[in-house]
């Protein structure tokens, strides 16, 4: 820890408890021993802003007016529990963080409907359970279906939810029916973060467009019977981006050139019609992505697993559904504790008849290990962000923060089961000549993990301390070098 930082943070935190850490921390290092900080359970909620600001707390921004990091609160089961990532910075949680690529257009035969939009739900959400390699997000509405026809796809219910990404909630106002061509994302439990309200909603029969974007030609809008175009015209997010202003002209001119549903002035019978030649020719139609409990579920062994899916006060598991060659199904369940992920990872692959296989990755958590579980989500709630400064990185003029964000997991190792909580910064670095050298512009990055067991117990860590207690997992160690910029020469 720098000089420096001890500084700033002794004008905010007892003397005698910053005297006892520097003992015990001096102590630990001439024994060359690992480098913790251990505090009970009960001095942690009284303490924990407390001792931040001695061991690792320095104001990070001087502006006059900071900017409020974005909290995430998280439910599991019916327990509303902590923060599930703490967001500060400029990295913000809007409808234009999406990372999906856009790749081709058209009409993909998976599950089609003829439906009514009854109701967009009011408030944005996102995934509880994955984030994208650079740690964005991207925001997502809910539309409710009506099914009026299933064109494609046995057994659907009657009402159906569409995840949409970028649109407002006037996107689909205007227009009678729709024609959707749906790729499902889970069953019975699909979790979503309800960004507006701070829990997490579940969805059963969640649905995706197949092409990603509403105005890609997976939906299309009708009135009076009729193909109404003007849809594409508050739907094409990305059209002015990559230039592809030109295809809906294209499609609906000839639609037997690019074997799109319908043309100018087609009508709802006529697209059904068409829709179902392909099918039939096969030549264009894809799995069908409609799958219930009982396309999962198939073996004994498969079945006797449906109850140790099921949701307890602080736990539950996401879902993930995918269709394999020849209609298999594939079901990925994911435990989550207080909101926060674990690796813990069930794997059903339903062949036909009783010949469904299951694997599992990582330990399994028992009702004991989740009574016992520390709550890192009152630790998350402790955190204040904005004034947490990097321990490996020397603040300079010309370094801006990007942001810092934390997050925490789950892990069991060895029969012990630790909360932990990463804190990550970001900096953006201006080109400049330093010692005869010129550093191009790039990023400089940072972490620690803060470590919490069942005895209530919790240290803090530098990376490599904490994979000698959960080995080399990646998906909650960093690798990045410290102090190393981006596109440097």
């Amino acid at each position: 820890m720098k000089k420096q930082e001890w500084t700033a943070g002794l004008d905010h935190i007892d003397p005698a408890l910053v005297e006892q850490y520097v003992k015990q921390k001096e102590a630990l290092a001439q024994k060359k021993r690992k480098r913790s900080f251990w505090l009970r359970a009960g001095a942690v909620a009284a303490c924990f802003a407390l001792i931040l600001g001695a061991v690792m707390v320095a104001p990070l921004l001087k502006g006059d007016k900071p900017m409020p990091p974005a909290v995430s609160t998280v439910v599991s089961g019916n327990k509303l529990t902590g923060k599930q990532e703490l967001l500060y910075g400029d990295y913000g949680l809007d409808e234009s963080t999406s990372n999906e690529i856009i790749i081709s257009h058209g009409f993909w035969i998976h599950t089609v409907v003829e439906a009514e939009v009854v109701e967009v739900l009011p408030d944005t959400y996102y995934c509880a359970d994955y984030y994208y390699i650079d740690g964005s997000r991207f925001s997502v509405r809910v539309a409710k279906l009506r099914v009026i026809d299933a064109i494609r796809g046995e057994g659907l219910p009657s009402e159906i939810y569409l995840r949409y990404a970028y649109y407002g909630t006037d996107i689909f106002e205007g227009y009678e029916r729709f024609i959707f061509s749906l790729s499902q994302r889970g069953v019975e439990n699909f979790l979503l973060v309800n960004q507006t309200q701070g829990r997490v909603d579940y969805f059963p029969n969640m649905f995706d467009v197949t092409v990603g974007d509403l105005g890609y030609g997976s939906v299309i809008a009708f009135n009076d019977g009729k193909v109404d175009a003007s849809f594409w015209d508050s739907a094409n997010y990305l059209s002015d981006k990559y230039s592809n202003t030109g295809w809906v002209n294209n499609y609906l001119s000839d639609p037997d050139r690019y074997h799109y549903p319908v043309g100018y002035n087609s009508t709802i019978a006529e697209a059904k019609e068409r829709i179902l030649a392909r099918v039939a020719s096969s030549e264009y139609a894809n799995d069908c992505h409609y799958v219930t409990a009982e396309d999962i579920f198939v073996s004994d062994e498969q079945k006797e697993l449906k109850a140790y899916l099921q949701p307890s006060e602080n736990n539950t598991f996401s879902s993930h559904i995918t269709v394999g060659s020849e209609g298999r199904v594939i079901a990925t369940y994911t435990r989550l504790i207080n909101g926060f992920s674990t690796n813990e990872t069930i794997v059903l692959n339903s062949f036909e008849g009783e010949n469904g296989n299951i694997k599992r990755y990582g330990e399994s958590f028992s009702p004991d290990d989740l009574a016992k579980a520390p709550d890192i989500g009152e630790a998350m709630a402790g955190l204040n962000l904005p004034e947490l400064q990097p321990p490996h990185t020397e603040l300079k003029d010309g370094m801006e923060l990007k942001y810092s964000r934390a997050q925490g997991f789950y892990r069991k190792v060895d029969g012990k089961v630790y909360g932990i909580i990463r804190i990550q910064w970001r900096y953006y670095v201006d080109a400049k000549r330093e010692d005869d050298k010129f550093y191009f512009s790039g990023y400089v990055m940072d972490d620690c993990y803060y470590l919490y067991d069942t005895e209530g117990n919790v240290s803090i860590l530098e990376r490599e301390e904490l994979r000698e207690i959960i080995g080399d997992d990646y998906s909650v160690l960093l690798r990045f070098e410290y102090n190393s910029m981006l596109f440097k020469y």
